[in-house]
């Protein structure tokens, strides 16, 4: 029988033939024959293979239905050959609940693809690994930006402006709840971390935690909503948000702690004990891979607050001997604020209810600058003790005076997502932006992908974490309602203080307009 095989490579792809074993261990998926990644990456047999199939690269067998063209044709991937090295970026989005280590699944699985060499592969300082923002622990993602030298076939982007062979292509060897939407070249001087200037957030909440019910009439729904959205609305702005986070990751060390850390530094430059400005990333925020969840703090911190709201002290485990909100009075040196506490926030509200997979929810909009590690949950969880009277409604304007010293409750991790994000050139206008970061994220096409995954795989998931009467809503608010009161005589010490340095700056605030008009309305409260 003569033999016609149909392979489509301008990448010098070698070719493979049917029915052999194939390894178990590489994934498989379907495209329909028509689609960019069968006509580029992979190549597909009509018939069997003969006895010489055993020379070359192994593939599946198929069914007859199959090799008569009755069905979607099965592709097998193909390791592309290297034409050059050169940097991309790549957009990447994953279900965070499942994976401890992002960047190794992708590592390895671009390894396969053929992007990363045998003598490059376990060290991805080798290859300029860089990223644009870091999250918690279970955070999932639909925009992380990733930059790095990549080993790429001979004419890689040849009709595909978008970059989506590439990425899909790299997704035969990625679990399906982690999904690269596009491979795009980048310029060398592109730095993922330095030029995202807007980071967006959604937080999913069951209605239940904030007071709807099934019982609750529109109008009721109505208020509730308006009420926990002019709760959010108060973190707009650029406020100090040292009670967000654990304080001492992002404290200015001293030169003998630097000192002692060097070989750290290098080995791991994005996650070193210097101070790093606070426009510029999410400074030392736990990474989704670490392996850690940033819970540790210092012993001066007051105490941490797990992830379901329990109370875990640094010094004494006992609720009555915990200090839970003070003011500082003097200046401390141990426990010195500096320019990586302030952050700005753009937007922080909710949306309407919204349902999936039978669960009711509202869609919270976190847009930001930048943020700190554990920050946006720690707002969350705030904002929702307010709603429920746990915690009174200026306690908010309270956190977010550079003196003053409270702890605040910590919202679960499975329902938050980073959803997009922006880019500019340093040291250029905000316009101005690099053509393929304006691709990667305004492409239709790409969009259409990430759309894709989050109904398909992100939002399924994260759906079986919005039952309030299950894991983790239940303990998590049993927790919240137990243990995050503050005792009313620490409030009520950082309540005076607070209006005091209040009435003095409003002070200063009119002797400066009285002597220089022009300066009316440029001093900001913090």
């Amino acid at each position: 029988m003569a033999a016609a095989s149909v392979a489509a490579s301008s990448l010098r792809i070698p070719l493979a033939r049917r029915k052999t074993t194939f390894p178990k261990s590489i994934p498989w998926r379907r495209f329909p024959p028509q689609s960019p990644i069968s006509r580029i990456f992979c190549c597909v047999s009509t018939i069997p293979s003969s006895s010489s199939s055993s020379s070359l690269v192994s593939s599946p067998t198929v069914s007859e239905a199959e090799l008569a063209g009755e069905t979607d044709q099965i592709i097998r991937p193909v390791k592309w050959e290297s034409f050059r090295k050169k940097k991309v970026v790549m957009r990447v989005g994953y279900v965070g609940t499942n994976y401890r280590a992002i960047e190794e699944e992708l590592e390895a699985a671009i390894y396969k693809a053929g992007g990363i060499r045998d003598s490059n592969f376990g060290n991805l300082h080798k290859i300029s690994w860089a990223k644009s923002s870091r999250t918690d622990k279970g955070v999932h993602s639909l925009a992380t930006i990733i930059s790095f030298k990549m080993e790429i076939p001979e004419h890689a982007w040849k009709d595909d402006p978008n970059g989506i062979a590439l990425a899909n292509h790299v997704n035969f060897f990625l679990p399906p709840d982690i999904r690269v939407f596009s491979i795009l070249p980048a310029q060398g001087s592109f730095d993922p971390r330095k030029e995202c200037h807007v980071r967006n957030y959604s937080y999913l909440l069951p209605v239940e935690v904030i007071g709807v019910n099934k019982f609750s009439t529109a109008a009721e729904i109505d208020y509730h909503i308006a009420d926990f959205n002019h709760t959010l609305t108060t973190f707009e702005g650029q406020h100090p948000f040292h009670n967000y986070t654990a304080r001492s990751k992002y404290r200015k060390k001293s030169m003998s702690s630097q000192r002692s850390h060097r070989k750290v530094y290098w080995s791991r430059p994005e996650e070193s004990s210097s101070e790093v400005p606070a426009s510029e990333s999410e400074c030392n925020a736990t990474d989704n891979d670490s392996g850690s969840d940033g819970e540790d703090a210092s012993i001066d911190e007051l105490e941490s607050i797990s992830s379901y709201g329990a109370v875990k002290s640094s010094r004494d485990r006992s609720p009555v001997s915990t200090i839970r909100a003070r003011w500082l009075h003097e200046s401390e040196e141990a426990d010195r604020l500096t320019s990586a506490h302030w952050r700005k926030i753009f937007r922080s509200c909710c949306g309407k209810l919204d349902q999936s997979l039978g669960k009711t929810y509202i869609d919270l909009s976190i847009c930001g600058e930048s943020f700190m590690l554990h920050q946006i949950r720690k707002m969350v969880g705030t904002a929702v003790a307010v709603k429920r009277n746990l915690l009174p409604r200026d306690i908010l304007e309270m956190s977010l005076n550079k003196f003053s010293r409270i702890v605040l409750p910590l919202a679960p991790s499975e329902t938050l997502l980073l959803r997009g994000n922006d880019f500019s050139m340093r040291n250029k206008s905000r316009n101005e932006k690099r053509p393929e970061m304006y691709t990667l994220l305004r492409s239709t096409k790409i969009m259409e992908a990430v759309d894709e995954f989050y109904i398909s795989a992100l939002l399924p998931q994260a759906s079986k974490f919005l039952d309030p009467e299950d894991s983790p809503w239940r303990e998590w608010m049993d927790n919240l309602d137990a243990n995050t009161s503050i005792p009313e005589s620490q409030l009520n010490e950082v309540r005076e203080s607070w209006n005091a340095w209040n009435e003095r700056v409003q002070n200063r605030l009119a002797e400066k307009v009285a002597d220089h008009p022009k300066f009316e309305g440029r001093m900001q409260l913090r």
